[in-house]
């Protein structure tokens, strides 16, 4: 397959930028800035709705203006399933905990996968009155591979489920999905691995080895009542492998962004038919995790991945801006959030060799820029020496607890506003860990954040962004 390599012409490569030191940003104590977007709600729930140690990592908002957000939990006997909750179209206000027969609770759940097997869901989207999760499930012969499954928006109710046995040999898999403008699907992750080789996915791990394939599927095989058995059209492209997200691009075409080592991602651009246009090496990035399409006053400006890059000893979030050709515009890292409520309270930046700073989900704004959505903690005090400052001081920073941190940053790379999040199950409680998985830009010009609790799922829902 033919390609255009492109060698970035222009890279502005910035050091990491520490919330709160941003002049644009007014700082607040509480962990979030004067500027940054207000809580609506923040709900959580448990074990109950979907299986032990759930682990969410994808979400959607559905055309009733509900939430469905999709990952993996554990059976009864240690395998993986798939699960996917709604939350809404009827949804609360404040901080609150979703049950069963309350007043506020999640609408269903579904779990999927054979006990002891391997299942999980990696992300998930809405057409119409439809939900379309795809992911992973294990065979009898023990080969992994991509499957759809067709939920009814409203009631939960299972209309499909289909296995895509589109690797001859080895695992496959599907990694991330996203609604086309005429209907259909694209929906994307990789084929031909090693068997076995599908450890994980998002936050949980990476696939290694196998090829990167996109897939398309129309509308009209998505609203029938039987399932696809093959895609309208499939490509592949040597040289990478999983792609960690896709999106449309609005004139024409897709973008994604896949990996090409465990430490190598690139930027990949295809035409509406799946056919490789250019591919950007991301050399100062570290690992990529999501991309989007930046737009400004209505015109497409160009694509901006997420992730996170080592530094020494710590981990800070890394955002890299490209135009719409292909060339790296800049690459900045952010973290090591100030400030923050209760046992939070007063910190300053901390020890930037202990903060990790993990971005996993992006979304675009109306003015050029993007929302970011991140874990900022502080793990692994035993690995540093035994008696040593270091060690010590890892163990008495309240950051052990990992928050939900939310970036907003401008089309120029500059941090404008940010917010830190904990869960509270009471006034006066111990905040529960959390750590911000993927972002969901609202039809009300708002953001949602689906968020890892250590304890389940949640869901942070902002306000719409003052401009």
């Amino acid at each position: 397959m033919s390609y255009i390599l492109n060698v970035p012409m222009v890279a502005v490569i910035g050091m990491s930028t520490i919330l709160g030191c941003d002049t644009t940003e007014k700082f607040t104590d509480d962990g979030y800035s004067e500027n940054a977007p207000e809580s609506i709600f923040y709900a959580a729930m448990g074990e109950d709705c979907c299986g032990e140690d759930p682990h969410p990592v994808h979400g959607v908002e559905t055309t009733d203006g509900g939430f469905v957000l999709c990952g993996k939990s554990i059976d009864e006997e240690g395998g993986r399933d798939g699960f996917i909750v709604k939350i809404g179209p009827s949804l609360p206000t404040g901080m609150v905990y979703l049950e069963e027969n309350v007043e506020h609770s999640y609408a269903w759940s579904q779990t999927f996968g054979s006990t002891g097997t391997n299942e999980v869901a990696n992300a998930v989207a809405s057409v119409s009155d439809d939900i379309f999760v795809v992911g992973m499930t294990t065979l009898n012969n023990g080969r992994s591979h991509g499957v759809m499954k067709k939920y009814d928006s409203l009631t939960g109710t299972l209309i499909w489920s289909q296995t895509f046995s589109e690797s001859t040999v080895g695992d496959s898999a599907f990694e991330s999905v996203v609604t086309t403008p005429d209907g259909g699907l694209i929906v994307a992750g990789y084929t031909n691995g090693e068997e076995g080789s599908a450890e994980g996915f998002k936050s949980y791990g990476n696939p290694i080895g196998g090829e990167a394939s996109v897939l398309y599927f129309s509308s009209e095989q998505l609203q029938s009542t039987t399932p696809p058995t093959s895609p309208i059209w499939e490509q592949q492209y040597e040289g990478l492998g999983s792609v960690r997200s896709i999106r449309a691009v609005e004139d024409r075409g897709y973008v994604l962004v896949a990996s090409k080592t465990e430490s190598l991602y690139l930027t990949v651009r295809l035409d509406e038919y799946g056919t490789e246009e250019w591919r950007t090496a991301l050399t100062a990035h570290g690992e990529a995790t999501d991309i989007t399409v930046l737009e400004k006053d209505g015109v497409q400006t160009g694509f901006a991945v997420v992730g996170h890059l080592a530094t020494d000893g710590g981990i800070d979030g890394s955002v890299t801006m490209l135009n719409m050709d292909g060339v790296i515009q800049w690459s900045q890292t952010y973290g090591n959030p100030v400030g923050g409520l209760f046992e939070f309270s007063g910190l300053d930046a901390g020890n930037p060799r202990l903060i990790f700073d993990e971005c996993w989900g992006v979304q675009s704004t109306d003015d050029g820029g993007m929302v970011v959505a991140c874990g900022t903690g502080i793990e692994g005090c035993d690995e540093h020496g035994l008696g040593s400052g270091l060690r010590s001081e890892c163990r008495s920073d309240p950051r052990t607890k990992w928050r939900s941190l939310i970036l907003g940053i401008d089309g120029q790379g500059a941090q404008v506003w940010h917010r830190t999040d904990s869960f509270y199950f009471d006034e006066g409680s111990d905040a529960a860990a959390s750590a911000s998985e993927y972002i969901i830009a609202t039809s009300n010009g708002g953001f949602a954040s689906v968020i890892d609790q250590d304890f389940g799922i949640g869901l942070l829902q902002l306000s719409e962004i003052s401009q």
